[in-house]
């Protein structure tokens, strides 16, 4: 008995404490985006007596509608200024959400909703348009540190690049295979537009040198098919090179060079052989 007359007794306290919480606004009509409003709270009890964690919290979003700028409290009076960070798609009435308090004797204090008008920015039936307001107010943010990762990312970056670039066509052309680099020649003279037919056959001809250790001509290949012995499936298109190769720088009639496309083409397949060897 004793325990439902205190449950009596608790419950009829909270519902007095809700009765004499009461909110109003300085204005609650004609309101848009950017507006600030500010709340005044009437309390039961002195606004220390109230939890700190239960308080509300400044710039926290309460509700589609507001944003809680600043919060100050005197006695029994709380005083709030929101903003109103969004505003419906037609202009009507809306609820402010409901605020719950707490005080360190364990009594829950509700602030009851409030009706706000809301304006949109869409045109109204005369025809007029309402005039955009200030955003919310962001708080301010040191991009320094982002700064500082973003010129060390280019750095690093600058530095890869040139470590590629010196590599590449530096250090690693003296230990590249006879056939790569004629394909990377040709390859960079086809980069540059300048596809040389005798230049291409040129490049070809110093790489079966290297390879063979000695200058060929086409009566020595068979000192290439004992030195590459990989290279002899492309025995008939070499010998082919060399005839035409021949022909054209030896002949008392020169015959056409061999086109850029054939040198580039029996390069590469000599080149697929040497990774294959």
């Amino acid at each position: 008995m004793r325990l439902f007359a205190l449950f009596l007794f608790t419950l009829v306290t909270a519902n007095a404490f809700a009765e004499d919480v009461t909110i109003r606004f300085d204005r609650s009509w004609g309101l848009l985006v950017g507006d600030q409003i500010q709340a005044t709270i009437h309390l039961p009890v002195d606004s220390s007596q109230l939890e700190a964690h239960s308080l509300p919290q400044v710039e926290k979003r309460y509700g589609p509608w507001l944003q809680l700028l600043k919060r100050q409290s005197e006695g029994t009076v709380m005083t709030l200024t929101f903003q109103i960070i969004n505003v419906p798609a037609q202009t009507r009435e809306v609820q402010t959400p409901e605020i719950e308090l707490r005080t360190e004797a364990g009594e829950f204090l509700t602030v009851p909703a409030t009706a706000l008008e809301l304006g949109s920015f869409l045109s109204n039936t005369d025809g007029s348009q309402y005039q955009p307001r200030a955003d919310a107010v962001l708080p301010p943010q040191s991009h320094q540190q982002l700064l500082t990762e973003l010129w060390i990312a280019i750095a690093v970056l600058f530095v890869a690049i040139l470590i590629w670039l010196t590599w590449h066509f530096g250090l690693r052309p003296r230990h590249r295979l006879p056939f790569a680099t004629a394909v990377f020649e040709l390859n960079k003279m086809r980069f540059l537009g300048r596809k040389n037919a005798d230049e291409a056959s040129r490049q070809l001809h110093h790489a079966f040198n290297r390879s063979a250790g000695r200058v060929l001509v086409k009566n020595d290949l068979s000192v290439l098919w004992q030195k590459c012995p990989w290279l002899e499936p492309l025995a008939d298109e070499i010998e082919h090179f060399y005839q035409q190769s021949a022909s054209h720088f030896f002949s008392r009639e020169p015959v056409e060079q061999a086109p850029f496309s054939a040198s580039f083409e029996l390069a590469k397949k000599c080149r697929a052989k040497e990774k294959m060897a």
